[in-house]
C-alpha cells in the first residue's frame, strides 16, 4: 500500500513539473501600447487567463492540455494563435495584436433599429445562455486605495454551479482559497478625529474594567469589500436599465463600429442615458454577436450624482463629495452552442474632502477594483456544491473557506502582479 501511494505521489508530482509556465506581454501592433485584460486561453476551451493593467501575463498550462494552441484575444483585435512549438520557454512571449477594422456592410445586418437588435438578444437570451448545468472556477481579486495606498487587497479561487437559464434558482458558489494581503496600509481621512473618538472609547472601557477592542479596521471590510456585487454581475440575475425596453426611452441609442472578438465580427450599439437614471449618468457600448443573438460584452461608464437633498447634510459636516464614477465591464463566451460568463471588471473612483476652517483641508482618493475572470468550465460533469460548502452572500469570506481537495494557489492561474 505504502509503495501504491509513493507511485501516485510520484506520478502527481511528475505532473506538476511538466506544467509550462508562459510568460508574457500583449500590445498593439501599430502603436506598440500594452493592451491591458486581454485574453490568453487555449484555442477551443475555456481554460485560460487575462493580461494585468501592463499587459503581462502568466499562463500556467498543465501537460495535459499542451497539445492546444494558445489564443490571444483583444475586443477590437484580430485573435492571434501561437502554437506550442513556435514558444521558446527561455524568453518572454511578445504577442501583438492588429486592430480590426470592419463596418456595418461587412455584416449581415437586419432593417432594424439598435432598440430592435437589444429586445431580439434579450428575448433570444433564454436560448443562447447557460442551455445546461456546468461547474466553472474563477480567479477572483479586489483592491481598495487611498491615495495610492492599499487599505485592503484580497485575492480568492471560486467554484461555480451555473444553472441553466430557464432555472430561476440562484448559482452555487463555494470559495475554494482565499487570501488578504498583510500589513495593510491605515486608512487616512478625518484619522485624527477617528482616533480620539478612539481614545475616549479605550479610556471608557479601561474605566469600566473591560477590554477594548478596536474595531477601527473592521470598517473598511465591512463598507467598502466583499465579493457580492462582482458574483451578480451576471446578466441572468438582473437587466440593467439600458437593456430593458421599458426604460429605453430614458436613453440615447446609435450603431457603432462593429469589431472582431475571438474570430467573431460583433455588431456595436453605443448608448447614453438622457439624462440622470437611477442617480447616473451613463454611456457604453453593447456588443452583440449577430450569428446568434447574444450579448458577448458590455462595457459601460457612470457617473453617480449625489442627490440635491444630500448635499446640504454632507455640507453641514464640512464633507464634500465629487460624484463617484463606475465602469463595469461583462465579457461572455461561447462554449458549444451557448454562452457562459467570462469576465467580470467594475472600477471604482470617489474623492472626497473634509473641510476645516483653521488647518488644512483634508483630501483622499478612494479607488476600488473588483475582477473576476472564470479560468475553467466543465459542463460534461457538473456537479452541485455540497450544501455544507455553500457560500453564504451575507457572512464574511474568510470564515467560509472550504478546500476538501487541499489545492493550492500554484495549481490556478492568477493574475500577474501589477509590478511585473
Amino acid at each position: 500500500m505504502k509503495k501504491i501511494f509513493l507511485v501516485i505521489a510520484v506520478i502527481i508530482t511528475i505532473h506538476q513539473l511538466n506544467a509550462q509556465i508562459i510568460r508574457g506581454i500583449v500590445r498593439d501592433k501599430e502603436t506598440n501600447q500594452t493592451l491591458p485584460f486581454a485574453t490568453v486561453g487555449l484555442d477551443g476551451s475555456s481554460y485560460g487567463t487575462i493580461t494585468n493593467r501592463n499587459g503581462i501575463f502568466e499562463f500556467t498550462i498543465p501537460v495535459h492540455l499542451q497539445e492546444s494552441s494558445i489564443q490571444v484575444s483583444y475586443m477590437g483585435y484580430h485573435s492571434k494563435t501561437i502554437a506550442f512549438n513556435e514558444y521558446d520557454s527561455s524568453e518572454e512571449l511578445a504577442v501583438f495584436l492588429a486592430p480590426s477594422i470592419l463596418t456595418l456592410d461587412e455584416l449581415v445586418i437586419r432593417p432594424l433599429s439598435p432598440e430592435d437588435y437589444i429586445k431580439r438578444v434579450v428575448k433570444n437570451m433564454e436560448n443562447v445562455i447557460s442551455q445546461k448545468p456546468a461547474v466553472s472556477t474563477s480567479f477572483y481579486r479586489e483592491h481598495f486605495q487611498e491615495n495610492g495606498q492599499h487599505l485592503a487587497f484580497t485575492e480568492g479561487i471560486w467554484k461555480t454551479y451555473h444553472r441553466t437559464f430557464s432555472d430561476t434558482s440562484s448559482n452555487q458558489y463555494q470559495l475554494v482559497l482565499y487570501e488578504t494581503a498583510e500589513n495593510p496600509a491605515e486608512l487616512q481621512f478625518m484619522k485624527e478625529n477617528r482616533d480620539k473618538k478612539e481614545a475616549k472609547k479605550r479610556k471608557k472601557a479601561k474605566k469600566k474594567g473591560e477590554e477594548y477592542e478596536d474595531d477601527s479596521k473592521g470598517f473598511i471590510s465591512a463598507t467598502f469589500s466583499g465579493p457580492n456585487d462582482i458574483l451578480e454581475m451576471d446578466l441572468t440575475n438582473e437587466l440593467d436599465d439600458f437593456l430593458d425596453s421599458a426604460h429605453f426611452k430614458k436613453f440615447k441609442y446609435s450603431f457603432g463600429t462593429p469589431v472582431a472578438f475571438r474570430n467573431r465580427e460583433l455588431l456595436a450599439i453605443n448608448f447614453e442615458s438622457k439624462g440622470t437614471v437611477d442617480h447616473l449618468r451613463s454611456k457604453g457600448k453593447i456588443y452583440i454577436d449577430t450569428r446568434t443573438d447574444a450579448f458577448a460584452s458590455i462595457v459601460f461608464d457612470a457617473e453617480a450624482v449625489i442627490p440635491v437633498v444630500i448635499r446640504p447634510i454632507l455640507f453641514s459636516f464640512g464633507i464634500s463629495i465629487e460624484n463617484p464614477t463606475v465602469r463595469k465591464e461583462l465579457r461572455y463566451q461561447m462554449i458549444g452552442d451557448s454562452w457562459y460568463p467570462e469576465y467580470y471588471h467594475i472600477d471604482v473612483n470617489l474623492n472626497i474632502t473634509k473641510r476645516h476652517l483653521f488647518s488644512a483641508n483634508e483630501n483622499s482618493k478612494f479607488y476600488i477594483e473588483q475582477l473576476l475572470k472564470l479560468s475553467e468550465l466543465d459542463t460534461e460533469n457538473p456537479t452541485e456544491i455540497k450544501p455544507e460548502y455553500l457560500y453564504d452572500l451575507k457572512k464574511d469570506p474568510a470564515d467560509q473557506v472550504f478546500n476538501e481537495e487541499n489545492l493550492k494557489w500554484e495549481d490556478f492561474n492568477r493574475l500577474s502582479s501589477e509590478g511585473s
